[in-house]
């Protein structure tokens, strides 16, 4: 894998990885296409077969799915992983909050809430793997989606739309007898920093940082049970039969108010999903 990283600046490496235009890449998808000819089910960065006759070796070789998001190989994780640095990207991001979470806690007692949070990350992780986004963090009640459009391709932002409805429906906020979990979601997209942050030879983490994070992050503490929370920026690439009520919200540490688009599942058409 050394031809990924040398002589590369790693500014560059990042920028061609992340829109999956690294000229190692893009050879590496041949390679990949040739040794397991039968799969169907392939990481979606560098293209390897993850089930096919092919499989089980190139598994050995350390072509595993990655833990974080099983489209993705470990190998292409281990790339990412090694070069410290990033890129100023534009991608999408979805974040999902439980509501009333600290009532539920104390309601619950905590080997019960951890149970309703196990079960909630566990759809949640289910529903960002099947948009192709990569699952940022689980963190306390919370759980954070990025879509990179050399992972999902040029319509990242509406799959980042998708997912959002996906999980309202999960978690049945389209029941008419209520939902198992009340979440809201915050849905954005804009050019953020995506790399590869840690110390030398010590622990790392695959992040995005910036502003749209902080915004999205603001969005989705506006959105009340039931509600996704869309930016302008992402609403204008969303499904023409989607209908939202669009509204002025006051976030905090922005100084002006922001226009967002808010739509709900409750008659939600399902095609809107495809």
């Amino acid at each position: 894998m050394s031809d990924f990283t040398d002589g590369q600046d790693r500014n560059l490496f990042w920028q061609q990885m992340l829109s999956g235009e690294h000229p190692a890449l893009r050879r590496g998808r041949k390679v990949m296409r040739a040794l397991s000819p039968t799969a169907n089910d392939r990481c979606r960065l560098c293209c390897v077969g993850f089930d096919g006759f092919t499989a089980p070796a190139l598994r050995l070789a350390g072509f595993r799915p990655w833990r974080r998001n099983p489209h993705f190989c470990e190998q292409c994780e281990a790339v990412l992983a090694k070069e410290r640095g990033g890129a100023e990207i534009d991608i999408g991001m979805l974040y999902a909050d439980v509501r009333g979470s600290t009532q539920l806690a104390a309601r619950l007692g905590p080997a019960a809430f951890a149970a309703l949070m196990q079960r909630f990350f566990q759809i949640a992780t289910d529903v960002l793997n099947k948009s192709d986004a990569v699952v940022d963090k689980m963190v306390g009640d919370e759980v954070i989606g990025i879509y990179l459009p050399g992972f999902c391709g040029s319509d990242y932002r509406r799959h980042a739309i998708k997912a959002a409805l996906a999980l309202l429906r999960a978690t049945g906020h389209d029941d008419p007898a209520g939902p198992w979990l009340s979440i809201g979601v915050g849905v954005h997209a804009g050019r953020t920093f995506v790399g590869s942050i840690g110390v030398e030879d010590g622990n790392y983490q695959f992040a995005a940082l910036g502003d749209p994070m902080n915004f999205c992050a603001r969005l989705v503490a506006a959105a009340k049970g039931g509600e996704a929370v869309i930016s302008a920026a992402v609403w204008e690439g969303a499904p023409a039969n989607m209908s939202a009520e669009q509204r002025s919200l006051t976030l905090k540490g922005y100084d002006a108010p922001v226009d967002a688009y808010v739509a709900t599942v409750s008659g939600q058409p399902n095609r809107a999903l495809r």
